[in-house]
Protein backbone atom coordinates (compact mmCIF):
# COMPACT_ATOMS: atom_id res chain seq x y z
CA UNK A 1 0.00 0.00 0.00
CA UNK A 2 1.00 3.45 -0.14
CA UNK A 3 0.00 5.70 3.07
CA UNK A 4 2.29 8.52 3.08
CA UNK A 5 3.89 10.50 0.27
CA UNK A 6 5.98 13.63 -0.59
CA UNK A 7 4.77 15.95 -3.01
CA UNK A 8 7.18 18.87 -3.04
CA UNK A 9 7.32 19.48 -6.72
CA UNK A 10 7.07 23.38 -7.91
CA UNK A 11 3.96 24.22 -10.71
CA UNK A 12 7.28 24.85 -12.75
CA UNK A 13 8.28 20.94 -12.43
CA UNK A 14 4.98 19.81 -12.99
CA UNK A 15 4.45 21.16 -16.09
CA UNK A 16 7.62 20.10 -17.58
CA UNK A 17 5.95 16.75 -16.59
CA UNK A 18 2.53 17.59 -18.19
CA UNK A 19 2.14 20.80 -19.92
CA UNK A 20 0.39 24.05 -19.39
CA UNK A 21 -1.27 23.99 -16.23
CA UNK A 22 -3.86 25.70 -13.92
CA UNK A 23 -2.32 27.98 -11.19
CA UNK A 24 -2.81 26.13 -8.29
CA UNK A 25 -1.83 27.02 -4.91
CA UNK A 26 -0.26 23.67 -3.15
CA UNK A 27 2.08 24.37 0.02
CA UNK A 28 4.97 21.56 -0.20
CA UNK A 29 4.74 18.39 2.00
CA UNK A 30 7.01 15.86 2.85
CA UNK A 31 4.62 13.75 4.70
CA UNK A 32 0.98 13.83 2.61
CA UNK A 33 -1.29 11.86 4.68
CA UNK A 34 -4.91 10.62 3.76
CA UNK A 35 -8.09 13.08 4.09
CA UNK A 36 -5.68 15.84 3.35
CA UNK A 37 -6.06 18.36 0.06
CA UNK A 38 -3.35 17.65 -2.25
CA UNK A 39 -2.60 18.08 -6.07
CA UNK A 40 -3.89 15.87 -8.64
CA UNK A 41 -4.28 15.92 -12.81
CA UNK A 42 -7.04 15.34 -14.27
CA UNK A 43 -9.35 14.89 -17.38
CA UNK A 44 -10.62 18.60 -18.36
CA UNK A 45 -14.06 19.26 -20.46
CA UNK A 46 -11.71 20.01 -23.27
CA UNK A 47 -9.71 16.76 -22.94
CA UNK A 48 -7.29 18.84 -21.23
CA UNK A 49 -5.10 18.49 -18.25
CA UNK A 50 -6.80 19.76 -14.74
CA UNK A 51 -4.74 20.62 -11.93
CA UNK A 52 -6.81 20.35 -8.59
CA UNK A 53 -6.76 19.66 -4.94
CA UNK A 54 -8.60 16.59 -3.94
CA UNK A 55 -9.03 14.82 -1.01
CA UNK A 56 -6.97 11.68 -0.65
CA UNK A 57 -9.56 8.70 0.77
CA UNK A 58 -11.75 8.13 -1.77
CA UNK A 59 -15.59 8.20 -0.74
CA UNK A 60 -17.87 6.12 -3.19
CA UNK A 61 -20.59 8.40 -5.15
CA UNK A 62 -23.07 6.28 -3.38
CA UNK A 63 -21.80 6.30 0.51
CA UNK A 64 -25.00 7.37 2.83
CA UNK A 65 -22.25 8.60 5.32
CA UNK A 66 -20.07 10.28 3.24
CA UNK A 67 -16.44 11.76 3.95
CA UNK A 68 -17.37 12.02 7.53
CA UNK A 69 -18.09 8.40 7.69
CA UNK A 70 -16.54 5.53 6.73
CA UNK A 71 -12.75 4.92 6.95
CA UNK A 72 -11.36 6.45 3.51
CA UNK A 73 -9.99 4.61 0.58
CA UNK A 74 -7.01 5.89 0.27
CA UNK A 75 -5.56 2.52 -2.23
CA UNK A 76 -7.32 0.53 -4.24
CA UNK A 77 -6.13 -2.92 -5.43
CA UNK A 78 -5.05 -2.97 -9.06
CA UNK A 79 -5.47 -6.66 -9.29
CA UNK A 80 -9.34 -6.35 -8.35
CA UNK A 81 -10.15 -2.68 -8.59
CA UNK A 82 -12.67 -3.23 -11.85
CA UNK A 83 -14.34 -5.90 -9.73
CA UNK A 84 -15.24 -3.24 -6.76
CA UNK A 85 -18.53 -1.64 -6.42
CA UNK A 86 -16.33 1.31 -4.42
CA UNK A 87 -13.61 1.56 -7.70
CA UNK A 88 -15.63 -0.05 -11.00
CA UNK A 89 -16.97 3.27 -12.14
CA UNK A 90 -13.88 5.26 -11.65
CA UNK A 91 -11.21 3.13 -12.71
CA UNK A 92 -12.95 3.13 -16.28
CA UNK A 93 -14.09 6.75 -16.58
CA UNK A 94 -12.32 8.84 -13.82
CA UNK A 95 -9.24 8.35 -13.57
CA UNK A 96 -6.12 10.42 -12.30
CA UNK A 97 -2.27 11.03 -12.29
CA UNK A 98 -0.62 11.88 -8.78
CA UNK A 99 2.35 13.49 -8.57
CA UNK A 100 5.27 12.98 -5.95
CA UNK A 101 8.75 12.84 -5.24
CA UNK A 102 8.68 10.01 -3.22
CA UNK A 103 6.75 7.61 -0.96
CA UNK A 104 7.22 5.88 2.09
CA UNK A 105 6.93 2.22 3.64
CA UNK A 106 7.47 0.91 7.18
CA UNK A 107 9.43 -1.97 8.48
CA UNK A 108 9.74 -3.39 11.51
CA UNK A 109 13.46 -2.29 13.21
CA UNK A 110 15.50 -4.99 15.62
CA UNK A 111 13.29 -3.59 18.83
CA UNK A 112 10.09 -4.02 16.95
CA UNK A 113 9.74 -0.52 15.78
CA UNK A 114 8.79 0.80 12.80
CA UNK A 115 10.99 2.42 10.48
CA UNK A 116 10.08 3.84 7.87
CA UNK A 117 11.85 4.02 4.57
CA UNK A 118 12.10 6.68 1.46
CA UNK A 119 11.52 5.49 -1.69
CA UNK A 120 12.09 7.29 -5.16
CA UNK A 121 12.85 7.03 -8.43
CA UNK A 122 16.30 5.67 -9.02
CA UNK A 123 17.00 8.71 -11.54
CA UNK A 124 15.91 11.07 -9.24
CA UNK A 125 13.15 12.13 -11.42
CA UNK A 126 9.23 12.41 -9.94
CA UNK A 127 7.39 10.57 -10.05
CA UNK A 128 3.63 9.84 -11.22
CA UNK A 129 1.20 7.53 -9.49
CA UNK A 130 -1.96 6.20 -11.35
CA UNK A 131 -5.15 6.75 -9.06
CA UNK A 132 -8.92 7.29 -9.39
CA UNK A 133 -10.84 9.54 -8.30
CA UNK A 134 -14.85 10.04 -7.17
CA UNK A 135 -17.20 13.09 -6.46
CA UNK A 136 -19.58 12.80 -3.62
CA UNK A 137 -22.49 14.59 -3.06
CA UNK A 138 -23.40 17.97 -4.44
CA UNK A 139 -23.30 21.93 -4.42
CA UNK A 140 -21.76 23.22 -0.64
CA UNK A 141 -21.48 19.20 0.02
CA UNK A 142 -19.43 17.88 -3.10
CA UNK A 143 -16.53 16.29 -2.00
CA UNK A 144 -14.02 15.13 -4.69
CA UNK A 145 -11.51 12.32 -3.22
CA UNK A 146 -8.73 9.99 -4.76
CA UNK A 147 -7.04 6.32 -4.42
CA UNK A 148 -3.65 5.66 -5.62
CA UNK A 149 -3.57 2.35 -7.01
CA UNK A 150 -1.44 -0.48 -6.02
CA UNK A 151 -0.24 -3.68 -7.57
CA UNK A 152 2.67 -6.01 -6.27
CA UNK A 153 6.10 -4.95 -5.60
CA UNK A 154 9.36 -5.07 -7.56
CA UNK A 155 12.26 -6.52 -5.98
CA UNK A 156 13.40 -3.16 -5.72
CA UNK A 157 11.23 -2.82 -2.42
CA UNK A 158 10.06 -6.35 -1.99
CA UNK A 159 11.61 -6.89 1.40
CA UNK A 160 10.28 -3.63 3.17
CA UNK A 161 6.75 -4.26 1.98
CA UNK A 162 5.42 -6.64 -1.02
CA UNK A 163 2.95 -3.53 -2.55
CA UNK A 164 3.65 -0.60 -4.99
CA UNK A 165 1.84 2.24 -6.69
CA UNK A 166 1.44 2.00 -10.13
CA UNK A 167 3.51 4.37 -12.21
CA UNK A 168 2.19 5.98 -15.43
CA UNK A 169 5.36 6.56 -17.36
CA UNK A 170 6.03 9.57 -19.22
CA UNK A 171 4.20 9.55 -22.82
CA UNK A 172 1.55 8.14 -21.44
CA UNK A 173 -0.37 10.15 -19.53
CA UNK A 174 -3.00 11.23 -22.04
CA UNK A 175 -3.50 7.71 -22.37
CA UNK A 176 -4.24 6.61 -18.57
CA UNK A 177 -6.25 9.52 -18.02
CA UNK A 178 -8.52 8.72 -21.51
CA UNK A 179 -12.07 6.84 -20.26
CA UNK A 180 -11.78 5.35 -24.11
CA UNK A 181 -8.42 3.37 -23.05
CA UNK A 182 -8.32 0.34 -21.18
CA UNK A 183 -6.63 0.72 -18.26
CA UNK A 184 -5.50 -2.90 -17.17
CA UNK A 185 -2.70 -2.68 -19.22
CA UNK A 186 -0.77 0.04 -17.61
CA UNK A 187 -1.59 -1.64 -13.82
CA UNK A 188 1.50 -3.74 -13.92
CA UNK A 189 4.67 -3.90 -11.36
CA UNK A 190 7.05 -1.34 -11.78
CA UNK A 191 10.41 -2.59 -14.10
CA UNK A 192 13.25 -3.95 -11.78
CA UNK A 193 15.56 -1.09 -10.71
CA UNK A 194 12.94 1.31 -11.20
CA UNK A 195 12.69 2.54 -7.48
CA UNK A 196 15.29 2.72 -5.07
CA UNK A 197 14.53 3.08 -0.75
CA UNK A 198 16.61 4.63 2.06
CA UNK A 199 15.93 5.11 5.56
CA UNK A 200 13.76 8.12 6.48
CA UNK A 201 13.61 9.90 10.06
CA UNK A 202 11.21 8.26 12.28
CA UNK A 203 9.63 11.47 12.55
CA UNK A 204 7.31 10.07 9.60
CA UNK A 205 5.43 8.20 12.37
CA UNK A 206 3.94 11.07 13.32
CA UNK A 207 1.41 12.65 11.15
CA UNK A 208 1.67 16.44 11.86
CA UNK A 209 5.80 16.59 11.12
CA UNK A 210 6.07 17.90 7.87
CA UNK A 211 9.77 19.12 7.04
CA UNK A 212 12.85 17.78 4.30
CA UNK A 213 14.44 16.54 7.22
CA UNK A 214 11.75 13.59 7.28
CA UNK A 215 13.58 12.22 4.07
CA UNK A 216 17.01 12.93 5.25
CA UNK A 217 16.38 10.52 8.30
CA UNK A 218 16.73 13.30 10.53
CA UNK A 219 15.67 12.26 13.95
Amino acid sequence: MCGRYVMSLSLVQLEALFGKLDRLNFPPTWNAAPTQALPIVRLGRAADFRLTNVRWGLVPHWSKTGPDGAKPLINARAETASDKPSFRQALQRRRALIPADGFYEWSRDEAGGKQPWYITRTDGQPMVMAGVWERWGEGADRVDSFAILTTAASNDIASIHHRSPVFIPEGRFADWLNPETDPQPFLTAPPEGYLSLRKASKRVNGVREDDPGLIEGED
